[in-house]
């Protein structure tokens, strides 16, 4: 039996871009691209977050050369409000009280937060941590590539519970072409699924049983819903640096658009899509 979880999504500041970067038929507009995060409350291990959006560590780490120039490049904004540890206050929850923090991947709009969890175990795919490490010490790569090292906890690596170990599964079949993830717990509530192609080793996370509506939380692999279901790639800029394997990413990326268009009940859910959050939380 599928086990019931709680999931709100959360907007932990934004970055302002062009609209057709993330859809080539939008518009030459400079738009919002949030940074969202999931908040699970789970029946037996409480408070999990799906990655943390934004946080003033990000300034921190962005105050010099190469640094500021990802903070140039994508100017990003994080109201009082939105920072993530005054929305957990206001619910009522403590930093301390976030029990897991499962990272999407390794780009610093996802993990900016993770120095505020010092309780907090950490679920991440293998290939994309060790991609991040191979780029301590190469600060004009890893900026390039969005990478912001310093945002790790000093102890993470002993924090860190690779998703990998966990006992593989079989999606429903009504979510093909996605066959294939990862019990994260170990009683079907969370399964991890490896979304190939935006970075090293991106994970996605399906949630079956979301207050009574199947759920799919897909980070980067997409950043607008409507343009992936109408198969419309990003601009071939926004592709160049949204892709480490760019064959994988589109791969992903139309198969996605396939799920999407032949299953609306399931709530798909990119990081950066306004919409997407929208019509999620108005239906809670």
């Amino acid at each position: 039996m599928t086990r019931s979880v709680h999931l709100n999504i959360l907007r932990a500041g934004w970055c302002q871009h062009l609209e057709c970067m993330a859809d080539r038929g939008g518009r030459l507009a400079p738009v919002q691209f949030p940074a969202l995060c999931g908040l699970i409350r789970h029946p037996d291990h409480g408070w999990i977050l799906y990655d943390t959006g934004y946080a003033e560590h990000f300034f921190q780490a962005t105050r010099r050369l190469p640094e500021s120039l990802y903070r140039s490049a994508v100017p990003v904004h994080l109201p009082a409000a939105e920072q993530l540890s005054a929305q957990l206050h206001a619910l009522g929850i403590g930093v301390d009280d976030i029990r897991y923090v499962i990272i999407s991947h390794f780009h610093a709009d996802h993990i900016a937060g993770l120095r505020n969890f010092r309780q907090a175990r950490f679920i991440a795919l293998q290939a994309d941590y060790q991609h991040l490490e191979s780029l301590r010490g190469k600060r004009w790569r890893a900026t390039l590539g969005g990478h912001l090292p310093a945002l790790l906890p000093d102890d993470f690596g002993a924090r860190l519970q690779l998703a990998d170990s966990c006992a593989p599964c079989a999606l429903p079949g009504w979510m093909a072409p996605f066959e294939h993830g990862l019990d994260l717990f170990g009683d079907a509530s969370l399964i991890g699924v490896p979304l190939p192609g935006h970075s090293a080793g991106q994970l996605g996370l399906f949630v079956p049983d979301a207050q009574g509506r199947p759920a799919f939380l897909v980070a980067d692999a997409c950043w607008s819903a409507a343009a992936c279901v109408a198969g419309r790639l990003p601009a071939a800029p926004a592709l160049w640096f949204a892709s480490a394997d760019r064959q994988r990413y589109q791969r992903t990326y139309h198969s996605l658009g396939t799920l999407m268009a032949r299953e609306p009940a399931l709530a798909v859910l990119p990081s950066h899509c306004n919409r997407s959050w929208e019509a999620f939380a108005n239906e809670r």
